[in-house]
């Protein structure tokens, strides 16, 4: 019995990601306030799944502005 226990809640956890993932996610990605928030960062191109904000674009022309200033 202990392993059916176990592999329930493997099963029941499994299930409640999915739903998560496929059903609430989608949802709210698709509210009014993400939506804008979404256009927001696409229009000056920032990528949200960036690690570090070097890794963005736009950050490059920053990055050389701050070394030129250190330079000084």
């Amino acid at each position: 019995m202990n392993r059916a226990h176990g592999f329930l809640k493997l099963a029941i956890a499994t299930i409640a990601i999915v739903v998560f993932w496929c059903v609430a996610l989608p949802r709210l990605s698709a509210n009014p306030q993400n939506q804008a928030y979404i256009e927001f960062l696409d229009e000056r191109g920032i990528d949200p799944s960036a690690m570090f904000y070097t890794e963005l674009d736009c950050m490059d022309s920053i990055l050389v502005r701050n070394e030129s200033q250190s330079r000084r």
